[in-house]
């Protein structure tokens, strides 16, 4: 069995265990996909060498993934670009028909 474990702050997560857990972050309110990268490569770094996986595509966060040519492939490159223990990229279900109409 695996438990998937999502929150947006590392703190309110096991601080040590890393057994068959999956940990989501679903935070929100970037300034912009640079804030993305640096939040969950922080994200991926804290939990390693535990497997983590990433939701967004927020409403909150439209006004600059709104201007990306491909806003779930620009982000989901540049995080598996830089968090090399991800396992899953997920498009927020509030936004999906916004980019696939």
């Amino acid at each position: 069995y695996t438990l998937y474990l999502k929150h947006f702050r590392e703190s309110n997560l096991p601080p040590n265990y890393r057994g068959d857990i999956v940990f989501i972050d679903d935070s929100q309110g970037f300034s912009g996909l640079n804030n993305v990268v640096e939040e969950f490569t922080n994200w991926g770094a804290h939990f390693d060498p535990a497997l983590v996986e990433f939701q967004f595509g927020y409403v909150r966060d439209r006004k600059w993934w709104s201007k990306l040519s491909d806003p779930p492939g620009d982000i989901g490159n540049a995080i598996l670009s830089n968090v090399p223990n991800t396992s899953g990229l997920y498009w927020v279900d509030f936004t999906a028909y916004d980019i696939w109409p």
